[in-house]
């Protein structure tokens, strides 16, 4: 049988014979190093760290496991290419992932003078466990970390949701579907959460202001949980939890 390919989100999901999926995701950083023409300055491996991270959350929120990261490296590998892929070595450590699912390239045949980066990631998972649309009427949307972007990122990374809270999340039965906050904030992704569940999101007033607000690489997660189950969930993973709506149907 010849695999069905589907988009979902920001997801390429490949399903195969056996009920088993490919879920790949990927994303970019430009202009983010310390190359001349960076328009942010910051230390290659960080931006290696946070380039990878977008990608690597949204394979993950899905309950997939990761098979391998890819990184495209638009810098020459010494130095440079070398600390980007450190950063992602420390992203991937974080996440119980070895040097082993890495590989990529780097660019030796010309002088570069501002950072590129892209990364894929390729998971896979079981469809009858995959978090995808599986939410409810009546589920509250709960945020945890907080959406940060630009120096925020590195000043507040107290704030942010880390690998493993989201480990724990995509771990728990009772969380039903999880969906990273990107640049388009949390009210776009719990209305596409909404959305793939056949439901409407409805905010919980004054909210409007942090819905709204930008999730730079994936410093805060929603995810869609019966009210009464968030109180042992936050005692089990952590971090700062806080109600942003409900489903309904």
């Amino acid at each position: 049988m010849k695999p069905q390919v589907q988009r979902i989100r920001d997801l390429t999901i490949v399903r195969r014979e056996g009920g088993r999926l490919l879920v790949i995701g990927c994303d970019s950083s430009a202009s983010i190093g310390n190359k001349p023409m960076d328009a942010v300055q910051t230390p290659p491996a960080v931006a290696g760290y946070y380039a990878a991270r977008v990608a690597v959350m949204e394979v993950l929120s899905v309950g997939a496991e990761i098979l391998t990261v890819i990184d495209t490296l638009a810098v020459e590998k010494e130095p440079t290419g070398n600390e980007i892929i450190g950063g992602i070595h420390r992203l991937l450590q974080e996440a119980g992932l070895t040097a082993a699912h890495v590989n990529g390239s780097t660019e030796d045949n010309f002088v570069t003078c501002q950072t590129g980066i892209g990364i894929t990631v390729i998971g896979e998972a079981d469809e009858t466990q995959l978090k995808l649309g599986c939410s409810q009427g009546g589920d509250c949307i709960v945020m945890l970390g907080e959406p940060l972007v630009g120096s925020a990122v590195l000043e507040q990374e107290a704030s942010q949701c880390t690998l493993r809270q989201l480990q724990l999340l995509a771990g728990a039965p009772e969380v039903h579907d999880i969906h990273p906050v990107g640049s388009k904030g949390a009210g776009y992704e719990a209305g596409l959460l909404a959305e793939l569940s056949g439901c409407s999101f409805q905010p919980v007033p004054g909210i409007e202001d942090k819905l709204q607000a930008s999730g730079g690489p994936a410093t805060a997660v929603i995810f869609a949980a019966e009210e009464r189950r968030i109180s042992d969930l936050q005692s089990r993973v952590g971090g700062k939890m806080e109600i942003i709506g409900y489903l309904q149907p």
